[in-house]
């Protein structure tokens, strides 16, 4: 039996806010003006179908809403443009809002808002929000591929539409969109309110069903601006993308060239998450919150649950094996550069004893490094030139068993188990190396009075 009502008399040379409340059917009407501002043209009103009490307002210059259910009004900022806003809908959690001239704009989550209409916060409050139910949405396959540092023509292959990134003072890196519209963020949406300056750093966690933790962040400045949380005073908001941390790169440093690639490597993610229960937990100082929320599978998609963790388990298996190869290619690396830094030591002293040894455990260990990774790639897009390392092959699996929320099929297991036991084998080569020829080889050194560390000459 409640209704809202807003009214305008503008054409009849008044401009001031007209705002009513019945709870009876229309029998009798009550004024919930509040404190809106004067001046103001009323034109649409709506009320939240799950909390009462939050009601919006459209007017000639913008929006305007209450927790309250009209005592008082404040209004809605945000990058929102001064624009007549002529109709608002409530979507589950969205705020669709039709404005005259500036076409629709979207309110991607209010639920912020739903939870301070109910809780009673002090001035000093940190609060967190429970995030609303997340959809794992996986858009078309190519969406990224184009995603580089300066302009772009086309969001995925078949789609027109220019884009640019921009950083902002934070650091982090937004991209903009000038001929095409802006999705909603990619992932669960986290909210929390500050009601005070902090001194420590924020840390948040998500974990899963199992109480196992997927991904961390902290408001700490060593954090990547990409994954910081913010600190600033009332409301902050973090997307977190539904995946796990990304591969570990290889470390540059060890890869020695004589020039600087244009070409950059994009940053990885790990596994998406499959469908199920999570919790978020902010930490600041000895107080922790926390917060569950679900993640749901697209309503599109007809893949079951355990088609979903079939997918999921098969991608951690590619996904770790190919952390390990990681590692093993830095340790080569590493271990080369060290036998190089010997071979000088014992230049400086005309001794010829050990290049034999040297020699070859350097040619074992780069059969090894050609097996897992292509040694004489010049840039991320130098793919075609040279048979493609172990490391490839994981990454184009992964690429195939994510392409689409099906179970992976026999063929993508097959030729994927293969290619783990092609790297176990590598590994178990390495290890041999280092274990034989390299434990015998630090064992002459030693015995030589080679120091291991010191000046070449002096």
């Amino acid at each position: 039996k409640t209704i809202y009502l807003s009214a305008t008399r503008y054409k009849l040379d008044d401009y001031e806010p007209y705002l009513y409340c019945t709870r009876d059917g229309g029998n009798t009407w009550k004024c919930i003006n509040g404190d809106f501002p004067a001046g103001e043209i009323t034109r649409v009103i709506r009320s939240d179908l799950v909390q009462a009490g939050l009601l919006f307002v459209g007017t000639e210059t913008g929006i305007f809403y209450s927790l309250n259910d009209g005592k008082n009004w404040i209004r809605m900022s945000g990058g929102f443009p001064v624009v007549p806003v002529y109709d608002i809908k409530v979507k589950d959690s969205d705020l669709v809002v039709a404005t005259h001239g500036r076409s629709f704009w979207i309110l991607d989550d209010i639920t912020p808002l739903r939870r301070m209409a109910i809780e009673q916060r002090q001035k000093k409050d940190i609060l967190l929000f429970p995030p609303r139910p997340t959809y794992r949405l996986k858009l078309q396959w190519a969406a990224g591929v184009f995603d580089g540092d300066g302009k772009d023509y086309s969001p995925a292959f078949g789609l027109a539409g220019a884009t640019y990134r921009h950083q902002l003072p934070n650091g982090q890196s937004v991209r903009n969109h000038l001929d095409v519209g802006e999705n909603p963020p990619a992932g669960a949406i986290v909210y929390y309110w500050l009601g005070e300056n902090v001194e420590s750093d924020l840390k948040l966690d998500v974990c899963d069903d199992a109480g196992e933790v997927i991904a961390h962040f902290s408001s700490a400045k060593d954090e990547k601006p990409q994954k910081r949380l913010t600190t600033k005073l009332g409301l902050n908001r973090f997307i977190w993308d539904l995946c796990y941390p990304g591969i570990k790169p290889l470390d540059p440093v060890l890869d020695v060239r004589d020039y600087e690639p244009f070409a950059k490597s994009s940053e990885a993610k790990g596994p998406c998450v499959s469908p199920g229960r999570y919790t978020v937990r902010l930490r600041f100082g000895e107080k922790t919150y926390s917060e569950s929320f679900v993640v749901l599978k697209d309503p599109r998609v007809s893949a079951s649950q355990s088609e979903f963790d079939e997918q999921f388990a098969l991608l951690r298996r590619l996904h770790n094996k190919k952390g390990e190869l990681r590692v093993a290619v830095d340790d080569i690396r590493r271990i080369k550069i060290q036998l190089e830094m010997l071979r000088e030591k014992l230049h400086s002293k005309s001794s010829v004893e050990f290049e034999g040894s040297i020699d070859s455990i350097v040619e074992a260990l780069e059969t090894v490094e050609g097996a897992l990774v292509d040694r004489y790639r010049e840039s991320p897009r130098d793919v075609l030139r040279r048979p493609a390392g172990l490391d490839d092959t994981l990454g184009e699996l992964m690429w195939s068993v994510t392409m689409s929320d099906t179970a992976p099929p026999i063929q993508t297991n097959e030729v994927s188990n293969q290619a783990i036991a092609q790297v176990d084998d590598e590994l178990r080569k390495l290890r041999e190396i280092v274990d034989s020829s390299v434990k015998k080889l630090n064992e002459r050194v030693i015995s030589f009075g080679i120091p291991l560390i010191g000046a070449v000459q002096i």
